[in-house]
């Protein structure tokens, strides 16, 4: 109940916040990480609310360090980094290659989403969400953060 309070509060901030396109937000990072995967779908922070709405069972992979994690993180995300994800623990994470996977890290500058991102669908999953912009995004707009406890 919590976890939808605190996505209902944050989607009603997106929804009075000046929305800014993703590919205006993109091109004002220093992109290292590509901005779309192929296989996969691209999603902003609206959308990921949107995720959690319309998936009850959405598998969220924070692609991140576990000092990054620690200090914050996307409620329900599970920590593994693109070096450690193997075709084994994703199967174990979502058993269902039709499941839905949002992947995550830093942003673009980062990187280790769009890795993991795509050995996802190089593995055969079919319903694969990457976050581009990631924490930047998330942070810029104060969206709400789970912490290490």
């Amino acid at each position: 109940m919590m976890k939808r309070v605190a996505l209902l509060v944050a989607f009603g901030l997106l929804a009075v916040m000046p929305a800014q396109p993703v590919a205006a937000q993109a091109q004002s990072a220093a992109a290292t990480a590509p901005m779309e995967i192929a296989g996969a779908k691209t999603v902003n922070a609206d959308k990921i609310i949107d995720l959690f709405d319309a998936h009850p069972n959405l598998v969220i992979l924070d692609n991140r360090r576990a000092e990054d994690y620690d200090a914050g993180h996307i409620e329900g995300a599970v920590r593994v980094l693109d070096t450690d994800l193997t075709a084994e623990k994703m199967a174990g994470l979502a058993p269902e290659k039709d499941r839905p996977v949002l992947f995550y890290c830093n942003g673009l500058a980062c990187g280790r989403a769009a890795k993991a991102t795509a050995m996802a669908v190089g593995w055969g999953y079919t319903n694969v969400h990457y976050y581009a912009l990631g924490m930047d995004e998330w942070k810029k707009m104060q969206l709400p953060l789970a912490t290490a406890q």
